[in-house]
């Protein structure tokens, strides 16, 4: 072998053997972005070595919140529904860990990650201590065993990733010795975008089951089967949310009150943008069979739909609304007012169907059901909640409304053996086995079948 040939040898050897130290400076690029971007809104992040090797790096980081304010507003960033749950997470109760693995070879975009809590905030601990330190210790155990865990697979180079989120099969006993029985089975997801920031997600659990026995002899139990759900975020001001479900059960039971929910084959898609300032807003959700029961009545659906388009919403007052809403509760003045802020500025409402094929209510049996379609038309008003403290009717001069309304024969007639409905009688429209109300609200007047009311 000539000198020159063996310097080389040596050269490209040498050159190969070095890779793996000199590192994969490009998935270490990516980390260190992720990680600076943390840190530059409220989250301070922990890291050291984790047992790396020749070939691969290994490393455990810790999130701990610091300015939660900062955190919120980085979120207010993003589409709401585009963080991840375990995100929102660190807002509230507990502090996370991620132990993140990758080959050291400069090719190689696979980066492994294990997410998962650590540890419940002070606060969180000392409530949760107080109301009940046995579950206290049980969750913490449940933390130490890190058996709440998603597992991802990233590749960098395509941003795609994959993963699962471990099965939890686990009993959880209360200080007075209720218990809590609580499965999630084969959950999995993938989807596209950066760490942190991803563009779509679709998600599959097989089974989802809570069942609770708590103090004072209530029980409640929640399952799901087959649950998949699809996110798609194509602007911080437009993304959609899609799932389905093959069966929903829901039951609660106290001394008072019994109630049963099951639910067969249901869907929703929701599609919501924002352009200009205004929201909008599209819903199209269905159910193949629908039962609710409680102690003293029954509600069953078959094929129930239900299509609606909501635009030209103003953002910033139904930003208010959802955050009064979250401070203060659904039933608060500031709420309401909030609420009206949003009615003030307009907005079109179109129920483009509400049907069932058949309905039965209590001991009813079941009947051919209804069919309806409604447009609301609310007009802008800044005067509106000062007319109204004046004269409530007020906000009526602001809506017009067109509504088709059509029940069958037999739906109506029962309807009408559960209460007065002679004077809706009176307006009426029969056509065949349909009874139809043509209803219209504009400049505050009535007409129902072109009858004034």
């Amino acid at each position: 072998m000539s000198k020159k040939v063996l310097i080389i040898s040596v050269v490209i050897v040498g050159f190969l053997a070095a890779l793996p130290l000199i590192g994969n400076i490009s998935i270490q690029k990516l980390i260190d972005e992720r990680i600076g971007m943390l840190n530059e809104n409220g989250v301070q992040v922990k890291s050291h070595d984790n047992g790396s090797g020749y070939l691969t790096t290994k490393s455990h980081y810790e999130f701990i919140l610091e300015d939660p304010e900062a955190f919120e507003s980085y979120l207010n960033t993003l589409a709401k529904a585009q963080v991840p749950a375990y995100l929102h997470a660190m807002l509230d109760d507990v502090a996370m860990a991620a132990d993140v693995t990758y080959s050291n070879l400069l090719f190689n975009d696979d980066v492994s990650i294990d997410l998962y809590p650590i540890a419940f905030s002070k606060t969180a601990g000392d409530r949760m201590k107080v109301e009940d330190v046995a579950l206290y210790d049980q969750m913490q155990q449940m933390l130490e065993n890190r058996e709440f865990m998603y597992h991802m697979d990233y590749n960098a180079a395509a941003a795609t990733f994959k993963g699962n989120i471990k099965d939890i099969d686990k009993e959880l006993i209360f200080k007075d010795g209720k218990r809590a029985k609580i499965i999630f089975e084969a959950a999995t997801f993938k989807g596209t975008g950066t760490l942190f920031e991803p563009e779509s997600i679709q998600m599959h659990v097989k089974n989802a089951d809570v069942d609770f026995s708590l103090p004072e002899d209530v029980k409640m139990q929640l399952s799901l089967v087959n649950l998949e759900s699809s996110s798609i975020f194509n602007t911080k001001n437009s993304f959609d949310l899609n799932y389905k479900a093959d069966k929903l059960h829901f039951s609660f039971e106290d001394n008072l009150t019994n109630v049963r929910v099951d639910v067969s084959e249901m869907m929703t898609i929701t599609n919501s943008s924002v352009d200009n300032a205004k929201l909008e807003t599209k819903i199209n959700a269905s159910v193949k069979h629908f039962e609710l029961h409680d102690a003293n009545s029954s509600l069953e659906l078959q094929n129930f739909s239900f299509e609606m388009d909501a635009s030209d919403i103003d953002e910033a007052a139904y930003e208010a609304f959802q955050k009064a809403s979250e401070q203060a509760g659904a039933s608060s003045r500031y709420t309401m007012l909030a609420s009206l802020g949003v009615v003030s500025k307009g907005f079109n409402l179109h129920v483009n169907r509400l049907s069932a094929e058949k309905i039965a209510i209590k001991n009813s049996g079941l009947m051919d059901g209804f069919d309806h379609k409604i447009d609301i038309i609310v007009k802008a008003d800044d005067n509106l909640i000062k007319k109204m403290q004046m004269t409530p009717v007020a906000l009526l001069k602001n809506i017009d409304i067109n509504a088709n309304l059509q029940f069958a024969s037999a739906f109506y007639d029962f309807m009408k053996t559960q209460g007065n409905l002679s004077m809706a009688d009176t307006f009426a429209k029969k056509l065949g086995d349909k009874v139809i109300f043509d209803i219209t609200l504009q400049e505050g007047k009535v007409k129902v079948n072109g009858q004034s009311l």
